[in-house]
């Protein structure tokens, strides 16, 4: 029997916290190999998609669950929620349920469905379903102290926490409830919270400013409505201590991203605030991060499409300054700030190579770096050969199975692969272990760089490298992408041109 998944959270639960590497039983999982991570499907498809209500056939199945739920069959209930959860997304469905039910009080005992709601809250194994209990509860006026430690201990996961604000919203003190959780949480589920959040005491305001746009995430998310409910641009009108100027600094960062959702284009005065912002950095000590984000607007008020250019000069004052030079040396001693020491034409490359020599798993997402660069680019090759067990790595072909630590390796080959397409014939050992991987995400960009080199050197695969057309030949019979596939006919067939980087 699967474990009731409220269950497994209570203990997990350390120091009122959920550990960062928490996760549910294929809680991610969208249906593709693809894993996703906690929260992250529902809160895209708020942000980026609109959620779809159920069609007929889900609003019919949906009708059965509910008066399963209201007769008391509780567990036929869920049996019908998780049938229809096939289909359809808790988040898209939140309207429909509840108005449904809503429209039917006198048909439907308040009672069941109250009990349903802990019942699938409490006792289910699927996420969806636990959702869609927290749905249910939001109907009700919950007071009692053990019933509300529940929702708010689902609420750590950040896969429920949204749903867990839905119904903290409607409590006595809920925003109380709710700065508690955004505390707590650092992923989706502090992106919810902080936008249900609001700026009642002079303590949330102050968090809002400092750290509630900080999240695992994408700080973009929060970055304009922690602007507008933390009082920024009165603070930044005043004169701000050092915190609230990091604070601000990150918020304006996330605001002139302008990546996931509006930032700066839903401030009216933007050249104002930014002149302002920089009118006031030369009275703050600086690191290399506040630097960069001083590059970011630089960059920003550069764009075409709304030139700054008196933006773009009081950055550009800043970016020249000895301090600025001072702070970039002293962060690529760490392997930071090395876009913003390349801009400023600072050596970086040396430094970077000490830290990668020290620590790969940190700092090989930064390898471009290297490879661009004549002198290193031996070196670095040489040092991924030594610190990857590449005899190790082979085995039969699957898909993506996930990231994170488990497939770390992996992740640093692939980032070796990616810089080699322009480099014919170099690195042949590390294309060879790619076309080896059991990882597709490792065999796509070997095959990859082997279509460059073919059209590179107007060659086919098999004058080019036999070694290498043998390597892809074997390959063939156990390869189980498609996409790699439509790379692997036309180099086998002979091919030395293709029609597009990305096509057959």
């Amino acid at each position: 029997m699967e474990k009731p998944l409220y269950q497994l959270i209570c203990e997990n639960i350390r120091g009122g916290v959920l550990p960062d590497d928490f996760s549910l039983p294929d809680e991610n999982e969208s249906g593709n190999g693809i894993r996703w991570a906690p929260g992250a499907m529902d809160g895209v498809s708020l942000y980026h998609a609109y959620p779809g209500a159920p069609d007929d056939a889900g609003m019919e199945l949906m009708a059965r669950a509910l008066k399963a739920a209201a007769s008391g069959a509780y567990t036929e209930a869920e049996r019908l929620f998780a049938e229809f959860s096939r289909d359809q997304r808790a988040v898209g469905a939140a309207d429909s349920l509840q108005k449904y039910i809503l429209d039917h009080e006198n048909e439907l005992d308040a009672g069941h469905i109250y009990r349903t709601g802990f019942y699938l809250a409490c006792l289910s194994p699927h996420a969806e379903c636990v959702k869609i209990g927290l749905e249910l509860l939001e109907l009700f006026s919950i007071t009692e102290e053990t019933d509300r430690n529940i929702i708010r201990r689902l609420a750590l996961c950040d896969e429920f926490s949204l749903y867990a604000v839905w119904n903290m919203r409607h409590w006595d003190d809920g925003n109380r409830y709710i700065f508690e959780l955004a505390k707590k949480v650092h992923g989706w589920g502090r992106i919810h919270a902080v936008e249900y959040l609001e700026p009642e005491t002079e303590e949330i305001r102050h968090w809002l400013l400092t750290e509630g746009t900080v999240n695992d995430i994408e700080n973009d998310y929060s970055a304009l409505t922690c602007w507008q409910k933390s009082g920024a641009e009165q603070v930044l009108a005043g004169d701000p201590t050092g915190e609230e100027y990091k604070g601000l600094s990150v918020l304006i960062a996330g605001l002139i991203s302008e990546g996931p959702v509006s930032g700066i284009s839903g401030i009216e005065n933007a050249e104002e605030i930014l002149l302002r912002f920089l009118q006031i950095t030369p009275d703050h000590e600086l690191t290399g991060a506040e630097y960069e984000v001083i590059l970011s607007i630089r960059e920003w008020a550069d764009d075409e499409d709304h030139p700054f250019p008196a933006v773009s000069a009081a950055c550009g004052e800043i970016l020249r300054s000895p301090a600025c030079a001072a702070a970039v040396r002293s962060a690529v001693k760490e392997g930071n700030c090395l876009g913003l020491a390349q801009e400023l034409d600072i050596p970086f490359r040396a430094e970077l190579f000490a830290c990668m020599e020290r620590d790969p798993d940190r700092y090989y997402y930064y390898i471009h770096y290297l490879t661009d660069d004549p002198v290193f680019f031996e070196k670095t090759l040489d040092l991924f050969r030594e610190k990857l067990p590449l005899a190790e790595m082979g085995g039969d072909p699957v898909g993506d199975p996930g990231f994170g630590a488990k497939y770390r390796k992996y992740d640093q080959l692939q980032t070796v692969l990616q810089n080699l397409a322009d480099k014919p014939l170099t690195g042949t050992d590390l294309i060879a272990a790619g076309l080896r991987s059991p990882l597709s995400r490792n065999r796509i960009w070997a095959l990859m760089c082997l279509r460059s080199w073919v059209q590179a050197k107007a060659l086919p695969l098999a004058d080019l490298s036999p070694e290498l057309y043998a390597a892809v030949s074997a390959l063939r019979p156990k390869e189980i992408s498609e996409d790699c596939l439509k790379i692997i006919a036309p180099l086998l067939s002979g091919r030395t041109t293709f029609p597009s980087p990305a096509g057959d």
